[in-house]
Formats: structure tokens, sequence, C-alpha cells
């Protein structure tokens, strides 16, 4: 799938050293790359024997270490001891299992399952790493095959701090993900060559179809725009909260990964009345904000998007030419300031102690 793109971005990025040098820069520019030493919990399923090591490898490299399976990515909240939407990744690890992975006899498509396996390493890993990063909660990455459980614990450092006033997002065009509902090991090693534009002040890649977007390729990502009124003194005035006054445009929940902060944002949108909008046309000359989620950016104002350049591939892998373009929007926007403030305050009564 990403043979082209590839070969596309050595060429951009020739000049520079190509892939290999632009991701040993993200060591150093923060963009999820940062190690400290971690603690790995390895579960083989036909004994039930549990072993334990500790690593130097992040996240990302404890997740491309791994051939094919499923994953989940999960954090900490209040302390360390605390998981959040705990049961939305035991519910995720289930269903990619029934997509990914050939059924068993334990059942391992069942919620169930992982809640009873993981429940007992996640309290325990938990516990012997919490000394490694007391002032950070700690990043979960659990790898899951044919034969055995893999669960990470490293420190989460967030991507939410001075980038929040500043965030830069990048879109790519013509590359496709297959099964987006499912958390596939196939899909990390895919999304990889993206990786290479993860260079500062880019936070994020996302996913379009030249007309349409969809997701990043670790997040999920939104435009607002202000409402339009219907009609005189109707439903587009100013009465109420400021943030009532715009829209939330989304992509479809069927052709995206529905990631746990996406989740929490959607039900806040249910709460408060916020109009969600399933049409992600790019119509940038509307759009007043934007942000992306994940469980390290919780939510991540957008200030500058950049669209175009040679990181737009088209749908027949053919290079296009249009130029990079950047589109400002406010990072300080009412709607995606609302949705941030509120979803900080709501993590710790969605989650979950182990």
């Amino acid at each position: 799938m990403f043979t082209h793109l590839q070969r596309v971005l050595l060429q951009g990025q020739g000049a520079k050293g190509g892939i290999t040098k632009q991701l040993q820069r993200m060591t150093s520019t923060g963009a999820g790359h940062r190690s400290k030493r971690s603690l790995v919990l390895d579960y083989d399923y036909a004994s039930g024997s549990v072993t334990e090591h500790t690593s130097d490898e992040s996240a990302r490299d404890f997740m491309l270490g791994g051939e094919t399976g499923i994953y989940t990515s999960m954090r900490t909240v209040g302390g360390g001891r605390r998981v959040f939407l705990l049961d939305d990744h035991m519910q995720r690890l289930g269903d990619s299992h029934r997509m990914e992975l050939p059924r068993d006899a334990a059942r391992r498509d069942d919620p169930a399952y992982w809640r009873r396996v993981l429940l007992p390493l996640l309290g325990r890993g938990l516990a012997a790493f919490g000394a490694e990063c007391p002032d950070e909660e700690a990043k979960i990455t659990v790898l899951a095959d044919t034969a055995a459980a893999r669960v990470h614990f490293t420190c989460l450092y967030g991507r939410d701090g001075p980038a929040a006033a500043g965030c830069q997002v990048r879109l790519v065009t013509g590359v496709t993900r297959e099964k987006p509902e499912a958390k596939s090991i196939r899909w990390v090693h895919q999304r990889e060559a993206l990786e290479a534009l993860l260079v500062a002040p880019t936070n994020e890649v996302v996913l379009t179809d030249g007309r349409r977007f969809y997701e990043g390729i670790s997040s999920n990502f939104f435009a607002t725009r202000r409402r339009e009124s219907t009609a005189a003194g109707g439903g587009g005035g100013d009465a109420g909260p400021a943030y009532l006054r715009y829209q939330l445009v989304s992509a479809p929940r069927d052709r995206v990964l529905l990631g746990t902060v996406m989740k929490l944002v959607l039900r806040i949108c249910d709460r408060d009345g916020i109009e969600v909008v399933y049409d992600p046309v790019l119509d940038f000359s509307r759009w007043s904000g934007a942000f992306v989620t994940s469980t390290s950016r919780w939510v991540l104002p957008v200030a500058t998007i950049v669209a175009g350049g040679a990181d737009t591939i088209d749908a027949d892998s053919a290079m296009a030419p249009s130029p990079a373009r950047q589109h400002r929007v406010d990072a300080d926007d009412p709607l995606v300031a609302h949705l941030r403030e509120s979803v900080r305050s709501m993590a710790a009564e969605n989650s979950t102690k182990v």
C-alpha cells in the first residue's frame, strides 16, 4: 500500500537524508518517540505464565516489534492507578480479535476474556512501574496474537503542552486504511512511512481522499464551523454559551476507528446539545477551528493545517503537483476550548481503578 508513498517521501526529503533520518529526528522533536525505562509483561495463553522484564523501548518501538495481531493503547489518570475508559479498551480488543484473528476456544473475541486476563497484569505492572515516572501518567500498550499477550508500560509524555497554542497537522491524500475499525498491527507497520512527516511543528498526519477528511494516523480529527441561521431569530442566534454557536464536523463513525477520546467528545456533544455534522468536506473557508484527539493528546487544538505538496498522493499513487498551502484556524475556538476542558474534567470519572 505504501510503496509509492515511501518513494515520494524519500524524494521529497532526499536533501535531508530521507525517511531514516526523518524518523531519527522524531526522537529529538518529541513526536511520540521519547523513551525511558519501560516495563514489559508477557502472558502466555497456553501455560498462563507471566514473565517480566525492563526495556528501553518506546511504546512506538514496542508496537513495531509486533509482526501480526492486534493492539490497543491506554493511559492512566489521577496519579497512575486509574485507567481511562478501561472497558472501552476491553471491547476494542474483543472486536479487533474477532476481525483480525481466528476464533478460538478461549473466546478471546469476548471483552470479558480481556478484562479477566489484563486487570491483574495492569495492576501488577502499574504497582511495579509507578516509581519510574512519579510526575507523569503511564502509557500502557497491549499487543496480542494467537499465542500471547504483551503489555508495555512507559511514562506518558503528553503532546498538549506548549503545542496546544499552535499545533500543526498535515493532510495526505490517496492513502486509505483497511478495516479502520480494527486495531491491527498491520496498520502500525503501514503508517510508518507517514511518520516521516512528523517533523516539528507537525503533530499529526491526517488521511483524506482529496475532498473529505477521515482520521489521523494515530488520532481522530475534527473541525468546527459557525452554525448557519435557518431564519431570523432562529437556531443560529447568539443566545446561550458561545460554543453553541458552532457545529462539530466529524468523519462518519463507520469510516474511522472510534477512539476512546472521540467517544467521550461525542458523549459531551450529546449532553450539551452540540450539533455534530458527519460530512467531513474539506471546506477550509468555513472552518473556525480544528483539533485532534487521542489517549496521549486528549483534545489538542490545531492552529495550522497544511494541505498539498510532495506528501499529497492521488488515488492511483501518482504524485500530485499542487503546492503546499497553509490554512490557519483559531486554536482558541470556543467549541474546541469547551470540548478540551470537558474531556479533561471528565477523565477521572470515566476511569477505572486497577
